[in-house]
């Protein structure tokens, strides 16, 4: 996604940083101190940033962003991703669900000397546990469907940007 600003980018930077609550651990329910809608983390030309929500969701969409300077306007070029906590996660959590499945495949086929007998009550647990990994980041997703938009609205107001495209 890119937008465009028509002020420059150091304007751009101190209107995002005045905008946005940042982006720590503090003693709040959301986790973080301050009360606006949008929590940032902003370092030099790149920053992050997310809806403020009164629970944990590592599966909701963050957006990275940078500021590009275009002579005097500026660039805002980003894409939203998960939480690169929650990324990591997930893939532990599939690798070692797949290095469980082939552990116990070959434990199977030692055990029963070749391929015998029924297959899906091994298969089981294992694809249980693939669907309550899927399930669970789709439902992340779910909570988070309406802040892609509130994250993008938020970015044009603050800085008065359009899409780069028009």
């Amino acid at each position: 996604m890119t937008l465009r600003a028509r002020i420059p980018m150091e304007e751009c930077k101190a209107r995002l940083a005045a905008g946005v609550d940042a982006e720590r651990f503090a003693f709040s329910w959301s986790g973080y101190a301050g009360t606006k809608p949008i929590l940032g983390k902003l370092r030099d030309e790149n920053f992050r940033l997310q809806k403020r929500r009164y629970y944990h969701n590592g599966f909701a969409p963050h957006f990275y962003g940078q500021f590009v300077a275009s002579g005097r306007e500026t660039l805002i070029e980003g894409e939203f991703r998960m939480h690169p906590g929650a990324r990591i996660y997930m893939t532990l959590w599939f690798s070692f669900l797949a290095f469980v499945t082939i552990a116990m495949l070959v434990s199977e086929i030692s055990r029963r000397g070749g391929f015998k007998g029924d297959w899906a009550s091994v298969l089981l647990i294992p694809a249980g546990l693939a669907v309550f990994g899927v399930a669970l980041i789709k439902f992340g997703q779910w909570l988070g469907r309406g802040e892609e938009r509130a994250i993008v609205a938020f970015l044009k107001s603050m800085l008065e940007a359009e899409d780069a495209r028009r």
